[in-house]
């Protein structure tokens, strides 16, 4: 079987709060960082949640990546 892709999973700790609590940033930098994989973005949508807390996908052509 030929593979397509990898899949990769990451836990980050001791993240400064105000950086994951940014969803601004969060979204450019995710999406620059599937522009720079010279992946073709679909779309992407970010939700803030209150009190703290941001979620959000981008899609691609070739996948998706994901924050929560």
């Amino acid at each position: 079987m030929k593979a397509l892709g990898r899949h990769l999973i990451a836990e980050f700790y001791d993240c400064k709060p105000d950086i994951l609590d940014n969803v601004v940033q969060i979204e450019k930098h995710m999406n620059q960082a599937a522009l720079k994989a010279g992946a073709a973005i679909v779309n992407s949508t970010f939700h803030k949640f209150a009190p703290y807390g941001v979620s959000g996908v981008i899609v691609i052509s070739e996948s998706h990546l994901t924050i929560h």
